[in-house]
Parts: structure tokens; sequence; C-alpha cells
């Protein structure tokens, strides 16, 4: 199979920007998620903006997420947000290219021009990682990687692209990517792919049988003992493609995490929230033709937001009662809506409201996993934030892999 590359264009030259804690909350967020322990708020100040680029703020919260866009005049922006929730801050320029990106206090922004090269540098990607300081950039070279790579805090490890920069795991049970210590650190540009199933038969028998640390994935977080987003940001998963896995992505006990503008395709479970009692971003994905489930939910808050998923097993399943903010998402053509073992559970989402809805949505070409939205799709303009959030020519945002703050970034 043949597919072209999730490019993520980045300018070398990030604005600048400082950090800091406060004892009072002046954030416009409510509390935490269901495990969130920090206190007081989180002032992130953007200086050496230019006039025109673009601010995009993202706010996990415990009653929603929202989004917002400002434009720059060239002065300084300061945000600021509750400690115990998640915001994300994403520069964009004029024409929406990426300039930096910054979850909460992390120092990696995919703006570094201090850059540790594989295989250039470094023969092995984990060798790169290992000589990393928080805020390096790791860029991978294209080709074809079989390695375990166990990210270090502040990292930014970006491939060269899906179709160039490849992870696999040639059956293996295996995690590829290990973010159990990825706190504030950026994975983008990649292919991963052929992740097993381990061997322990009763775990792959139910993605819930076990807790999530008995489970391989293409990317595994958690975060075991900090439950606090502002002492330790959650990792951002972006511009890659999972293919043929058996678990692409796996979040287990409060392994917060962003995960946008990926591609999750002819997996067997797509995203599992494992155990999971906290809140995760899950905005702008496409989920299509994984065969068990596209998007799993045991025990998580997990906030599912201008996502497709088609053509797979389950959309979406859950255990216990907890939920989410499930907004705005297209689904068409999967065997089952929702998986719901209780018999008396609270109302999960209903399709034609709060922007749910079953829709073609029109790919340009599956076949070719070509996973841009065609002429007539709903999905165009279709996202959460209406005006608040928007794109530099001021449309509302697509939904799916090609829409949301790195939308221009991303070229499947």
């Amino acid at each position: 199979m043949s597919r072209s590359a999730l490019v993520v264009v980045v300018a070398l030259l990030a604005p600048a920007c400082t950090q800091s804690s406060v004892g009072d909350d002046i954030g416009d967020d409510g509390g935490g998620g269901g495990g969130g322990g920090g206190s007081g708020s989180v002032e992130l100040t953007l200086s050496d903006l230019e006039p025109g680029w673009l601010v995009h703020t993202t706010r996990v919260s415990e009653a929603s997420t929202t989004e917002t866009t400002q434009v720059s005049d060239g002065t300084s922006i300061t945000l600021t947000g509750s400690a115990t929730d998640v915001f994300v801050a994403t520069v964009t320029d004029g024409d929406g290219n990426l300039v930096a990106t910054h979850s909460m206090q992390a120092p990696c922004t995919m703006g570094s021009a201090h850059q540790l090269h594989v295989p250039g540098d470094y023969a092995t990607i984990q060798a790169a990682v290992d000589a990393a300081s928080p805020g390096d950039t790791v860029k991978v070279g294209a080709g074809t990687y079989h390695e375990s790579v166990v990210m270090r805090p502040g990292i930014c490890l970006l491939g060269a692209g899906a179709n160039k920069t490849i992870l696999d795991a040639q059956g293996q049970g295996i995690n590829l990517i290990d973010l159990t210590n990825g706190a504030g650190t950026v994975v983008s540009g990649f292919q991963l792919r052929g992740v097993g199933g381990g061997d322990q038969p009763q775990c792959n028998a139910d993605i819930f049988n076990c807790s999530g640390d008995w489970y391989r994935a293409a990317i595994y977080v958690s975060l075991p003992g900090i439950l606090d987003p502002a002492a330790s940001p959650p990792p951002i998963v972006t511009n890659n493609v999972f293919v043929d896995n058996d678990i692409a992505l796996m979040l287990y006990f409060h392994g917060l995490g962003v995960i946008r503008n990926n591609v999750f395709v002819d997996n067997r479970h797509a995203l599992v929230a494992n155990h999971f009692q906290d809140r995760s971003l899950v905005a702008n994905n496409v989920f299509y033709g994984n065969t068990g489930t596209a998007i799993a939910n045991q025990a998580a808050y997990l906030d599912i937001v201008d996502n497709i998923i088609a053509r797979s097993g389950i959309a979406t399943r859950f255990e216990y009662i907890q939920t989410g903010w499930i907004h705005c998402n297209l689904f068409f053509e999967n065997s089952v809506l929702i998986d719901e073992p209780y018999t008396d559970p609270p109302t999960r989402y209903t399709l034609g409201t709060d922007g749910n809805i079953e829709a073609d949505p029109h790919f340009v070409n599956p076949s070719t996993y070509d996973f841009h939205l065609g002429n007539g799709s709903p999905g165009h303009n279709h996202g959460c934030y209406e005006t608040a959030a928007f794109e530099p020519d001021g449309s509302r945002f697509d939904i799916g892999a090609y829409g949301g703050p790195l939308a221009a970034a991303t070229s499947l």
C-alpha cells in the first residue's frame, strides 16, 4: 500500500514565551478532570509575535473543551488557565503554517532551532532522545526503523512525514513509542505500524480484561503518580498515521494527552483509554476501517471533538460512568455506534444533537488512503467552535484530520 506524507511545516524561529504558576486561580476554566491534583493557575506569555499571526488556544476543563483564535497585532499575549485543567496554545502564521505549539509550560514547542538528527548525528532514535535536553527537537529522517523508543520529558520527536519515516514493530508485541515519562513531549510526522497483540491471551481477548500496562501499543501513554497537568504537561500526538496495529494508541492511568490531526486506519483497536480516570482531548482525527473499536473509553473523561469515525467495528465503547464532552463528530457506516455493557448508563451522546451526525464524509479516495474531504462533504465548516476559532481566511474549521489549528501543517 502506498501512502503520501503527513508533512509538518515548522518555522525554526518560534515566538519567545515565559511561563509561571501563581497561587490564585485566575483562569476562566473550572476544576480539573477525574484525577487532577494541581492548584492555582498557570500563565503563558507569548512574545515575538508578528502582526497577522494567529494564536489558537484550546482549553480542556471539567465542563467542556473550548477553542478560541486571536489575531496578533505584534504585541505579547498572556494566556491564563487553571493548573488543574489543560490548555494548549498553537501559533500559526498568516497562511496557517505552524510556528510553535505550547502545552502548558512544556519546553518543547516544535519550534526549537536546536535539533538532533537521526541518522545524521545519531544512529538510532533512542540514542538521540537520550542525548537531548528538554526543549530540543529530535528529527528523524526518512527510512524504516525497528525500535522501541522510550521518551524523556520535554523533547519533540519529529519524523519526516508518515510515508517517509516509519516505525515498524514487525508483529511484535512492543510499544513503539513509550510516553510513560514523556510529559511535555510532542510526537509528530510518523507512520506507526505492525504492533502485535502480545503473549497474554486473556488480555488480548478484550481490551478491558486487564489493566492498560498489560497491553502494548504503537504509542503508549501513562502518567504514574503525577496528577497535576501544570507540573507535568500532557504530550501532544499529532500528524501521525497508525496502521495495522493490534492497539494503535493506549492511554492508561492518568496518561493525559492531546491527540489531534492523526489518521487511524486498519488497526484492530485504534484509541483505547484503559483504567484512565482523567481527561484528555481527542480532536480532528480520522478513524477508518478499524476492525475492533475506534475509540474505547473505560473510566475516562475523553473529550471527543471534530473527529470522523467511519467503517469501523465499534465506533465508541464505554465502561463505567465517565464520558467526557462528545461534540461535532461525524459517524458513517460503523457496525455498532455505541457499545455499553451496563443496563442504565448515562446518556453518552445522541446523533442529531451537539453537532454529532451520521453522514457520508465524502473522502476524496479512501482506497488510496486520501482522507481529505471532497466536494459536498458535511465535514466542511462543521467545527465545533463556530466563529470563536477560525482559519486564516476567517472561515470555520473543518472536522477530521485536516481541520483545526494544525490543518495547514497536515498533508496526507
